[in-house]
């Protein structure tokens, strides 16, 4: 009777022991949704922020363009520079959102998917960025204002 007993408890403390590991592992999947569904929030508020970026600064820029275009060639540069500027501010925004979207618990698929974004939008940045900057020495250029 002493083995069947000790075999008995031994079963019991085994079940003890999963039980917990159970509440251990429905904790972790528990917290992990919670942080998946918080990702998911942030997410589309970064989404969100960058299509506004982008909306107002083409309002912006069209009610620029409609008032002073043909006034100064220089003028028109700078509202280019303006408008890469946002566009460039909005890309971030765009990939903060990527980057959140797979922060937590990514599959590789997701993973591979980030990094060609990532890939082309930081391409696209590059770029933008090269023609602000050239847009920004060509507008304070002496010869520039001369046009």
């Amino acid at each position: 009777m002493g083995l069947s007993m000790l075999l008995y408890t031994g079963w019991i403390a085994a079940l003890d022991s999963a039980s917990s590991a159970e509440h251990i592992s429905q904790f972790t999947l528990l917290a992990e949704r919670l942080l998946q569904e918080f990702a998911l929030l942030l997410k589309v508020f970064l989404e969100g922020i960058a299509i506004l970026t982008v909306a107002i600064a083409v309002f912006l820029t069209l009610r620029r363009i409609l008032r002073l275009w043909r006034r100064d060639r220089v003028l028109q540069e700078t509202i280019r520079l303006e408008l890469g500027v946002v566009l460039a501010l909005s890309l971030e925004f765009l990939l903060a959102a990527d980057i959140v979207g797979t922060a937590v618990s990514p599959s590789w698929d997701a993973v591979a998917k980030l990094a060609a974004i990532t890939g082309i939008r930081t391409f696209l940045n590059f770029f933008l960025q090269r023609e602000v900057r050239e847009l920004r020495e060509t507008a304070h250029s002496p010869s520039a204002k001369e046009l």
